[in-house]
């Protein structure tokens, strides 16, 4: 699932992945979802930075993917507003 949402001149793109559990005799995260974040000047295709991964607060994946896209959502709009404020 990928959301774009527009914010003060900038496109933010959120990618929501589904990530598998564990094999039983491997360890590796929990199943659940994990955000995609990208960030682009407005409707171009150049990208600022690369693709940030987000996890929830303790690193884990988030349970429901609707958390993920706003937890992507809000992680896209604190990189604008650290861009626009180091601008000016």
């Amino acid at each position: 699932m990928t959301s774009l949402y527009n914010y003060r001149g900038y496109t933010i793109e959120v990618r929501c992945e589904h990530q598998q559990g564990a094999e039983a005799d491997t360890p590796a995260p929990a199943p659940g979802y994990v955000a995609v974040v990208q960030v682009r000047a407005g409707d171009t295709s150049s990208i600022f930075f690369s693709p940030v991964r987000l996890a929830d607060d303790y690193g884990k994946p988030f349970a429901d993917s609707l958390d993920a896209l706003s937890a992507g959502r809000t992680a896209g709009e604190i990189i604008v507003d650290d861009l626009l404020s180091s601008a000016g």
